[in-house]
């Protein structure tokens, strides 16, 4: 489908070339895999998507089935939230500092040091003074805890207490078969094995603060 037959086997986790071309417009070809899984994005012009998927979409096998199907955006999602990765508008935006979202390894210790960059200011105090809350990760039953459901402290009779948090998103994970999901959790609450009741359609829905990711990550690592 690309103007060359490339061969993408050398390209590792978070490595990407732009020497390929689809119908004569420079491509992207990015190995990381949104879904936690090995896998490749495509980055090439808005006028070329629609031709690049047909494209993409008529490759046959040598019985003659179709080498790769359409999934829509909720499989991408409830594998990505497996993966325990953030989606901006949910986990991340403008009022979130990478301290908060648990991303500070996103920011190497030389800029930790120099800074010098949008919003030090406020990563700067959050690294100094602390934060009150922070992103985590939960699982709970059968029942999916969906985003904006408000998480509750658990008291030791098994109601809910004050109000510690709020979920950004959640699903039913299809790898795991139970609900798992993030949210913004109030320090200390946000403790690993921390019990918490999430409130479903007025219903307390116990789910417990677990690390991430849910389900093993697979992405591609060189030899």
């Amino acid at each position: 489908m690309l103007d060359s037959n490339p061969n993408l086997a050398h390209l590792g986790f978070m490595e990407s070339t732009n020497d390929l071309k689809f119908k004569h417009d420079a491509t992207i070809v990015t190995r990381c895999g949104y879904t936690g899984e090995d896998g490749f994005e495509v980055s090439l012009p808005n006028s070329q998507a629609e031709a690049f998927m047909d494209a993409v979409f008529a490759v046959k096998d040598g019985e003659g089935a179709a080498m790769a199907v359409p999934v829509g955006l909720g499989a991408r999602d409830s594998l990505r939230l497996e993966a325990g990765l953030c989606l901006y508008g949910h986990e991340l935006n403008e009022d979130i500092s990478p301290i908060q979202a648990m991303l500070a390894w996103t920011i190497s210790k030389r800029r930790k040091e120099s800074l010098g960059f949008l919003g030090e200011e406020v990563v700067k105090k959050h690294m100094d003074e602390g934060i009150n809350n922070k992103r985590c990760g939960f699982i709970g039953g059968k029942i999916p805890v969906r985003e904006n459901t408000e998480l509750f402290e658990a008291l030791p009779d098994g109601t809910p207490g004050k109000k510690v948090g709020v979920v950004t998103s959640g699903t039913i994970g299809p790898s795991i078969k139970k609900a798992c999901g993030m949210a913004y959790v109030d320090t200390p609450f946000n403790k690993f094995k921390t019990n918490l009741i999430a409130v479903v359609r007025g219903k307390n829905e116990p789910v417990t603060v677990t690390k991430m990711p849910f389900y093993p990550s697979n992405y591609y690592k060189k030899p």
